[in-house]
């Protein structure tokens, strides 16, 4: 029952995510010390990157729930973008969703949820 609600909250905070990063390419500028480096953009950031591992709708029908993230990332060939995460490193409670995009039309994507390294939640959306 509480990995259900964790599922539950994790998905609803993929959805809230998604709908809000609608414009990847705005950037805001951090307020504070111009001197002091800034540690808001990833050092893998490659969102820009025209080689951004994509996932097809074969792919996504071999994804079963219990798959490790592992797993997941060598039958789509790379790891996703991850776009949330709950609880502790390491623990069996410690969650994450992670987003491919989608060989297909505009917004094609696929989201996967893991909560202790296990899948157990998939979506997609406009996969072909």
């Amino acid at each position: 029952m509480r990995i259900t609600r964790l599922a539950i909250v994790i998905c609803l905070m993929i959805t809230m995510a998604a709908c809000s990063s609608s414009n990847s390419n705005n950037v805001t500028e951090p307020t504070g010390n111009p001197a002091t480096p800034s540690t808001q953009q990833p050092a893998n950031d490659d969102s820009s990157s025209s080689d951004k591992i994509k996932i097809t709708k074969e792919q996504y029908a071999q994804i079963n729930n219990g798959m490790t993230y592992k797993e997941v990332a060598e039958i789509v060939g790379g790891e996703g973008e991850v776009i949330t995460e709950s609880g502790e490193k390491g623990s069996d409670m410690y969650g994450i969703g992670v987003m491919y995009e989608g060989e297909g039309g505009v917004g094609a994507s696929a989201n996967f949820i893991f909560i202790g390294d296990k899948l157990q939640t998939k979506t997609q959306f406009g996969l072909e």
